[in-house]
């Protein structure tokens, strides 16, 4: 009778949620799977093609393989500094520094405002008309005359570096800074009593007994630099190029402006095979025995 209980209450409480869920992620998830074996343009018959749209995405001339490179570059250079700025900034704030709470607040703003405005944000930052701030800067510190086009096509990656970094810092540094605040004080005393500075205290104590919460802010950061969408879309004004194309802008491109469906859902199973790839690699490189505290 228990049994039976339980199962009706299973099905009373998580079946709506359950089938909402497949209904609105497993259906199309699937039918993007089905999608991508075929020639379609969204309005007549779909043709059978097999695996040719995954032959065409990997051959040299394709764009796809450009995308990827430019989203490896994504994760891998903002992601770096990202990941050192909000260590050292968690670490000092949870050393005691004056002002902290002012800092942990100043530095997850950021965060707060939606990804489409912090890139329409940049774009006056990067503009070359009198509004341009950097440009501004380096006419009055500098003499420099003629305005740079940061965000022109050949130069967006680069720029989009500072913008990553200062818009998603404070988010691991408050992820990080929690699971500093968790870790007894006792064992920051026993190793001052043992002559360690802070340098010793945080790769010796705080880096070992958050390398959980560590290891989700990286593997966050590839998640996030292998889909990396509206913020490209934005500063190239719906016009990606070949230069700035990443596996997410090539796969809307793709469907919403050439109408090649069978294609861009083949760069969208792809983009999700990647990511799937990569999350299981970073949890296999970086899993260390568990610390209990």
């Amino acid at each position: 009778m228990n049994r039976r209980a339980n199962f009706w209450f299973l099905l009373v409480f998580l079946g709506p949620s359950v089938a909402l869920y497949a209904l609105f992620v497993l259906l199309p998830g699937l039918n993007a799977f089905r999608y991508s074996l075929t020639r379609w343009d969204g309005l007549g018959d779909a043709v059978w093609v097999g695996l040719g749209n995954f032959a065409k995405i990997l051959e040299r001339s394709s764009d796809f393989i450009p995308a990827l490179k430019h989203n490896v570059f994504l994760m891998f250079v903002p992601g770096c500094i990202t990941l050192t700025l909000a260590l050292f900034f968690a670490y000092v704030i949870h050393q005691g520094i004056r002002g902290g709470r002012v800092f942990r607040v100043a530095y997850f703003f950021p965060n707060v405002i939606s990804s489409v405005a912090v890139a329409l944000l940049w774009v006056l930052v990067y503009s070359t008309t009198d509004v341009g701030l950097l440009n501004n800067v380096l006419k009055l510190w500098f003499g420099r005359t003629e305005p740079i086009a940061f965000a022109e096509s050949s130069r967006l990656l680069w720029a989009l570096v500072p913008m990553i970094v200062w818009s998603s810092t404070g988010f691991y540094l408050v992820l990080f800074l929690a699971a500093m605040e968790n870790i007894p004080q006792t064992y920051y005393e026993a190793a001052r009593l043992d002559g360690a500075g802070s340098w010793a205290q945080f790769w010796n104590v705080t880096m070992p007994l958050m390398w959980d919460v560590l290891t989700t802010g990286i593997i966050f950061l590839v998640i996030n630099g292998l889909k990396i969408f509206d913020v490209i879309w934005v500063m190239e004004n719906g016009r990606p190029t070949g230069a700035t194309h990443t596996m997410a802008t090539l796969m809307y491109s793709k469907v919403f402006e050439e109408y090649n469906i069978g294609y861009g859902t083949a760069v969208a199973v792809l983009l999700f095979v990647l990511v799937l790839l990569a999350t299981l690699i970073s949890f296999r490189l970086l899993r260390r025995e568990r610390l209990e505290y």
